[in-house]
């Protein structure tokens, strides 16, 4: 055998020919397919790695993504098309992080960057919510292996172990409270990447009174920063801020001039709600409670 015959074109052809001998998982299809699609980056580790070349396949994976799910296939398919798509926007959505990271209050092509993840964001959890409920539980470490595979193949650095962590925590609370209220009868609709922008991260609403509000998905730091930047802004008095802490939300307005928008911060507080495991709640009584709370103050 030919040194070269070790990689490139002959190890995936190799590998699509053993496809009919071995079952692949969801992973390893994956991986298969977006190697045959994507060569390896001849020059590595530029300081401005150029991912153009990405894009289309992006915006086609995404339109077949998006197409699978209309249609109705199993969720098996939708899983896969969603997974292609959140891997295939890896690299840019990790260099698009690193500029976020190191110009925290704005730089030039902030807004393009910021639909950068928020599109990798809704990937992800389109393909978290699609995934069989037996396949939750090492999504996020098989869905690390092919990120670092992937930006390691385009000559791109990965997302830190710190960057990650945040992402999938973040995510991860959030889906488990869209899966939760959906399990106490109400409805929950994930927002279009405009609405994510104004913190918008899902509308919740009860089908019995017809009544929704914006909701936006808060760690218990992150909630208590919140009010009291809102505090500090003259946006919230001592004794809301003092409310919103007993009560675990409070509604803001967000946005500026015509887009301006009404938004509830919810603290996801994991000693009242208890742990996210594999997505989702064990049980969703009192997150059911809270929701319907926040409804009957400000469902509009």
């Amino acid at each position: 055998m030919k040194v070269w015959q070790k990689y490139g074109d002959y190890r995936a052809a190799k590998q699509i020919a053993r496809q009919d001998v071995i079952e692949h998982t969801l992973y390893q299809s994956v991986q298969t397919a977006i190697r045959n699609e994507v060569a390896i980056a001849g020059r590595r580790w530029h300081r401005q790695p150029d991912v153009a070349h990405l894009k289309p396949l992006i915006e086609s994976a995404r339109h077949e993504a998006e197409t699978v799910e209309k249609s109705g296939q199993l969720r098996g398919a939708v899983a896969w098309a969603w997974l292609k798509a959140l891997v295939l926007q890896a690299p840019q959505a990790a260099m698009a992080q690193v500029q976020m990271d190191r110009h925290p209050h704005g730089y030039k092509s902030r807004g393009e960057r910021l639909y950068e993840l928020i599109d990798f964001n809704d990937a992800f959890v389109a393909t978290v919510l699609a995934l069989p409920d037996g396949e939750l539980s090492g999504f996020d470490t098989e869905l690390r292996r092919l990120i670092d595979w992937f930006c390691k193949r385009v000559g791109v650095r990965s997302f830190t172990d710190e960057q990650y962590e945040a992402i999938v925590r973040g995510l991860e609370r959030e889906i488990a409270v869209f899966r939760g209220v959906q399990a106490e009868g109400l409805q929950a609709q994930m927002t279009s990447r405009a609405s994510d922008a104004l913190g918008i991260d899902m509308v919740i609403t009860d089908p019995a009174t017809g009544k929704h509000v914006n909701i936006d998905c808060k760690a218990p730091s992150a909630y208590r920063h919140r009010i009291y930047d809102l505090l500090r802004e003259g946006r919230l008095r001592e004794e809301e801020v003092t409310a919103a802490e007993a009560l675990g939300y409070i509604g803001e307005i967000n946005g500026h001039k015509g887009e301006k928008v009404a938004v509830v911060l919810w603290r996801i507080d994991y000693q009242r709600y208890g742990e996210v495991h594999s997505f989702g709640f064990a049980d969703t009584a009192e997150l059911g409670t809270a929701i319907r709370a926040i409804l009957g103050t400000y469902g509009e």
